[in-house]
């Protein structure tokens, strides 16, 4: 026999094998999109790419010849040699040390993205399960090649890189792997088949089973398998008490100050979203500021994330910011259970009644929440570049900075960066390009908080295809437009000044938690911008402070604020500028620049019309998950209707009753076929050996059938028929059927 013919007997290329297969590649796609996801973020897929090809390649050359003991083998050697790759490439000393707290960190439900060294992190550990599920796969253990693939999906979801969608993807293409895998096995009983690995049995373990056993095996495997396709999707669109649709995520609709000041190392865009009234924190401080919290750097396409681990502070000084600078001190005082600790940036020292910890950014987090009254003070260093200094700053950045602050996921379209160019290209250095920027988003996009969040790439399509947003829109908007000109950026987050009720003095409330934007400056450090209007912003603050008050909410004031209140309060003034200036002859960008401000360079150059740029609104196609979970159910579906006999008894149905015409010899002969279907279903079927004119004898068929058995007869023994003999032979066969 030959190599083919062995492989083709071993390897029965029917439907079942092929869904089961199809289904492997869905349990494996699933770890692999979340894979690809966070290579996409961090930078080119290119090496993912080829390492898992060469993968499959390999599992699918080696599945024929190689045992599974020593598959299993060669899955830990990769897997090893894989640990020794990334704990060798990496940059920190020691590595080993890195790599123990990010395995810790990692087991404790840390997110892999908020890794520095994420891409070679998965580089390093795609090759072993996508070798494993695919050679198992092959194999037809599929169970076991569920395992290897799911093994990699659960680790994953552990540390909530794998969305919901992806997850569901995964969780499907699982089930109906064992599904199919046992159908498949059931159909090829002779195989030989591992136990109780839904593929693998002692030979003619299944021979035994009879037709009826197979079938309702069958209609058991597929009932459960189209319950886990269809009952998720149901369920997710099934009306809730309150009108709206069930989900998997929770569908209360999110704050500003959750989203953004709460979200802690990760931050995930949201839609439509609400003010908290509460207040937070009142603050005694030199001058009104930006209450910072928190910073982002690695930007996601959706979210942000803050990379690197967090360090305990001592209570030394922190360095100071490069170049000039002055001295602000703040005190805060807790008014209800929060958990951060704002401060001016740059925050250089800490004092206060909980303890703190350091971020990567040198922003403080305290250990434990803070409780109503606890308090603290601040000491901050805050930059005092002017303009000038600004402008002629140069772009010669740190490697440490150009490597955290320039990164882009690699699906962000190249028309973001096109646009950006086109909007700043008479802005003569890095200064004057973010402030083009930021005065036209301030001037060409709307405050809102009812927003549907886009799909795909937030900055891309804020800049392209919307037209209102909050201030998170309006910040990762910014920080991606300067990537895009190699400037450094990042987006920090935490509270405008608040209600002023005394020279110095500051309330903070929860709806005042903003987003904003840090740049980078050699020899000055990070300068912030803040590209959200500020009217439309502050009115919507203001509108919502007078709603909390008429429903009586007793946490929106305090003895400081409201009606009964026995301060004069004192007009909150415009926050200073972001950017201060000792020059009379320039004048710095204010943060909250009026939609009216001119721009500085180049006549209607960042004020034009969003139309020319940004083209027509994308179309909101289905996602790829999407598009997956549409297709498993369309094969399970249709597997379900070949194995229940639907898809038969349907074409069985319309070959009887439409009789397509073709040359008359065919026609007679379909004819007939289609006259003694009738008589099989309506008397009995013919025997074998049994004569036609015996059998019409027999069921006392009516003379036009005899006349049909007689033009058959002819043709099978006279070798013609007219056209006019085929046209009689289809006209009775039609009244046959239409009389049954």
């Amino acid at each position: 026999m030959s190599v083919v013919a062995r492989v083709r007997r071993r390897v029965p290329w029917d439907e079942t094998r092929l869904l089961a297969l199809l289904s492997v590649a869905l349990a494996l796609g699933a770890p692999l999109r979340t894979m690809y996801h966070l290579i996409d973020v961090v930078g080119s897929p290119t090496v993912f790419l080829v390492v898992t090809a060469v993968s499959l390649a390999a599992a699918a050359v080696l599945a024929r010849v190689l045992r599974p003991i020593l598959a299993i083998t060669v899955g830990a050697v990769l897997f090893g040699a894989g640990l020794v790759w990334y704990v060798t490439n990496l940059s920190t000393d020691p590595a080993l040390a890195a790599l123990l707290r990010d395995t810790v960190a990692l087991l404790t439900g840390r997110r892999l993205l908020q890794i520095a060294n994420v891409r070679l992190w998965v580089i390093s550990f795609a090759p072993a399960p996508v070798f494993l599920t695919t050679y198992f796969a092959l194999r037809r253990w599929y169970v076991t090649a569920t395992l290897a693939a799911g093994t990699a999906l659960g680790f994953f979801v552990l540390t909530t890189d794998a969305d919901v969608v992806t997850t569901l993807l995964g969780v499907v293409g699982a089930f109906a792997t064992i599904g199919f895998g046992t159908l498949d096995t059931i159909d090829h009983p002779d195989e030989r088949r591992s136990p109780g690995d839904g593929g693998p049995v002692a030979t003619g373990a299944s021979a035994t089973v009879d037709d009826q056993g197979v079938d309702s095996g069958r209609r058991s495997v597929l009932e459960q398998l189209a319950a886990v396709i269809v009952v998720p999707a149901v369920i997710s669109r099934l009306p809730s008490v309150s009108g709206t649709s069930l989900s998997f995520v929770d569908e209360e609709q999110a704050t500003v100050e959750g989203s953004l000041v709460d979200a802690d190392e990760s931050m995930t865009i949201q839609g439509d979203i609400s003010l908290t009234p509460t207040v937070r924190y009142t603050v005694e401080s030199e001058a009104a500021r930006y209450w910072r919290v928190a910073a982002y750097d690695r930007y996601t396409g959706d979210g942000w994330v803050r990379t690197g681990n967090s360090s305990p502070y001592d209570g030394t000084r922190l360095a100071e910011p490069p170049g000039d600078s002055r001295t602000v001190r703040q005190s805060f005082e807790a008014e209800s259970d929060i958990g951060t600790v704002p401060a001016v940036w740059k925050p250089v020292r800490y004092d206060g009644d909980v303890d703190v910890k350091l971020t990567t950014h040198d922003g403080f987090q305290p250990v434990d929440d803070l409780t109503a009254g606890d308090s603290y003070q601040i000491v901050s260093e805050v930059s005092v570049a002017t303009p000038r200094q600004l402008r002629e700053a140069g772009t010669e950045y740190p490697d440490r900075v150009t490597r955290r602050y320039l990164q882009l996921p690699e699906s962000t379209p190249d028309r973001v960066g096109e646009t950006t160019a086109t909007l700043t290209e008479n802005a003569q250095n890095p200064y004057e390009t973010a402030l083009v920027v930021e005065r036209w988003l301030q001037n060409n996009r709307e405050y809102s908080l009812d927003v549907e969040r886009p799909e795909r790439n937030v900055a891309d399509r804020f800049l392209h295809a919307m037209d209102r947003g909050y201030c998170v829109y309006f910040a990762t908007t910014m920080v991606t437009m300067l990537r895009t000109q190699d400037i450094p950026a990042r987006m920090a987050v935490g509270y405008t000044p608040g209600e002023q009720v005394d020279e110095n003095r500051w309330v903070v409330r929860g709806l005042d938690s903003h987003a904003w934007v840090e740049v980078f400056f050699p020899d000055h450090g990070w300068i912030q911008f803040d590209p959200t209007p500020s009217e439309p912003r502050a009115a919507a603050e203001q509108a919502r402070i007078e709603e909390a008050r008429s429903e009586g909410d007793g946490t929106v004031d305090t003895g400081e604020t409201g009606t009964d209140s026995n301060v004069t309060e004192t007009e909150t003034p415009t926050p200073p500028p972001l950017t201060e200036t000792n020059e009379t002859t320039e004048t710095s960008t204010p943060a909250n620049t009026s939609n009216e401000t001119a721009t500085p360079f180049g006549e209607g150059r960042a004020n034009s019309s969003t139309e020319g740029s940004a083209g027509p609104p994308l179309p909101d196609l289905p996602s790829r998950e999407e598009t997956a979970l549409g297709l498993v159910a369309l094969l399970g579906t249709a597997a379900g209707l070949r194995r229940s006999g639907v898809t038969k008894r349907v074409s069985r149905a319309i070959w009887l009753r439409y009789q397509r015409r073709e040359d008359p010899e065919t026609d007679v002969e379909q004819a007939f076929q289609r006259a003694m279907y009738v008589l099989d279903d309506e008397y009995r079927p013919r025997e074998s050996g049994e004569t036609v004119r015996d059998y019409l004898d027999d069921v006392d068929a009516g003379e036009d059938v005899r006349r049909l058995a007689i033009l058959r007869e002819r043709l099978r023994y006279g070798g013609t028929v007219s056209e006019e003999a085929a046209d009689e032979a289809v006209e009775i066969a039609d009244s046959i059927v239409s009389n049954r």
